[in-house]
């Protein structure tokens, strides 16, 4: 095969050699980004011959951006006439296309067939008129189609192909780089919740659809968004699509650091990507994180209206501090939460997305609904005149479950104002916490089957 791909590249009249750069021993080094684009390294040796030739390079992924392929060539002098990045790929298909109105040989139907020669004329059907005759036959399988060779410009996989010419015969270093798309990376985190505190495990989930396999590859993965150009011309490529794989690596000690902004993570071991495959590695395996659990409801609307249910969201928060057995930067990711009841089965609870948190930042999860925490508020004072609002808002809190509970409730006033007044019966069992000059917060712990009514009242002249 390797004989009929640079036959391919023949051009007619051409004296240049060819030689194909292999793959074996090369160095291989990539960074995956959260946008779906890898950065490529990969180094690799060839033997020349001095004077004009041509190299190619296999391997290169069919969602190359090939204005960003790079190549540098060490151990002696070149010159680089051409580079060319070939991606039309042999299959039955694309060889009946290219074969339309040649000749071609082909076996009839029938359970003797018989061999003959005739110019193809379509593919779906496969009709083929006989050489020399007005006969038109129509086969029942495109396999009956026998080819006398590789139709120009076809290759078995994608490949860059250099015109060059060196100064001297010997080994040839390659340093090439590139960016594709087609690979992307996430993280996965699991978190386990008991009574006071948490397990959080990690994983890097690296999918690879670029269309071929990195063999032994030192992968690097960068969280951050990276500024890129829009609208970069689609260029119509043939992919074949294989059922996804999982693989579970083994955890090490994923290295993280800062970098130009960013937080890279560096797998400390060389990793296999094949094409079509998902591969998770861990990063994070932490335990006894001690965590908060409370019921919040957000109040942003203070204009009249009838009485209104109370729904808190179930929320649990931790400090990402190494005081608390944490103090990572936590690229972003999916959060599923799961917890074991009284027989100790677990179960599925929740899960949520996560921006990127940087170390000593807390991090706030919903569950979901608060199931024993019910409640209404209402208007009880609604005063509204030019330039004036008078707002007082009436909460009637419960709690109906066997368990305490830790419910909040934050208030963000609408009107922007000069001068804002505020006033809250909010006592004993209620705290208040001013967030901002518009923003307060109210903490209530209630006992199981407590309830508690107050007041929040603000004046502001605007």
């Amino acid at each position: 095969m390797q004989k009929i791909l640079l036959s391919i590249l023949l051009i007619s009249g051409s004296l240049w050699a060819n030689t194909t750069v292999p793959s074996i021993g090369s160095e291989l080094k990539i960074t995956i980004y959260n946008d779906n684009r890898a950065f490529i390294n990969d180094k690799r040796e060839v033997e020349v011959k001095q004077g004009k030739q041509k190299l190619v390079y296999e391997g290169v992924p069919s969602s190359v951006i090939t204005q960003s392929v790079v190549p540098t060539f060490i151990g002696m002098k070149t010159n680089l006439y051409s580079q060319n990045y070939m991606y039309d790929l042999i299959s039955l298909t694309s060889m009946l296309e290219k074969s339309i109105n040649k000749t071609v040989a082909f076996y009839t139907n029938g359970d003797e067939p018989r061999l003959l020669e005739g110019t193809l004329l379509s593919i779906n059907p496969v009709m083929i008129q006989e050489s020399g005759k007005a006969n038109i036959y129509t086969l029942e399988r495109a396999t009956q189609v026998i080819f006398s060779k590789i139709p120009e410009n076809m290759i078995t996989k994608p490949s860059l192909v250099w015109n060059m010419e060196t100064e001297s015969a010997g080994t040839l270093g390659i340093d090439l780089k590139y960016l594709t798309t087609g690979i992307s990376w996430k993280s996965d985190y699991v978190l386990s919740l008991k009574k006071d505190v948490l397990d959080l495990t990690g994983w890097i989930t690296v999918e690879n659809n670029s269309g071929v396999a990195y063999k032994n590859a030192q992968i690097t993965c960068l969280a951050g968004d990276v500024n890129k150009v829009q609208n970069r011309p689609n260029i119509e490529r043939r992919v074949y699509k294989v059922k996804a794989m999982m693989d579970m690596a083994a955890m090490e000690a994923v290295q993280e650091e800062s970098f130009s902004g960013y937080h890279i993570y560096k797998i400390p071991f060389k990793e296999t990507i094949e094409n079509k495959q998902q591969k998770q590695i861990g990063f994070i395996d932490k335990k006894e994180i001690a965590y908060t659990q409370y019921g919040i409801h957000n109040n942003n609307y203070f204009e009249r209206y009838g009485e209104q249910k109370l729904v808190f969201s179930n929320t649990i928060q931790f400090k990402n501090t190494k005081n608390n057995n944490l103090g990572l930067s936590l690229p972003k990711g999916v959060v599923r939460m799961y917890q074991k009841d009284s027989s100790d089965e677990t179960h599925f609870i929740g899960e949520q997305n996560v921006e990127n948190i940087p170390e000593d930042e807390n991090v706030t999860l919903t569950i979901g609904t608060l199931f024993d925490a019910v409640g209404e508020k209402s208007i009880t004072k609604y005063e509204a005149r030019k330039h004036y609002r008078n707002v007082e808002t009436t909460y009637n809190v419960r709690n109906q479950g066997k368990e305490p509970l830790i419910l909040k409730i934050k208030e963000k006033i609408p009107t922007y104002g000069d001068k804002i007044v505020v006033k809250t019966s909010c006592k004993g069992v209620c705290s208040v916490e001013k967030k901002s000059a518009f923003i307060r917060e109210f903490t209530i712990r209630l006992k199981a089957k407590e309830k508690y009514v107050f007041t929040s009242e603000f004046e502001v002249n605007f």
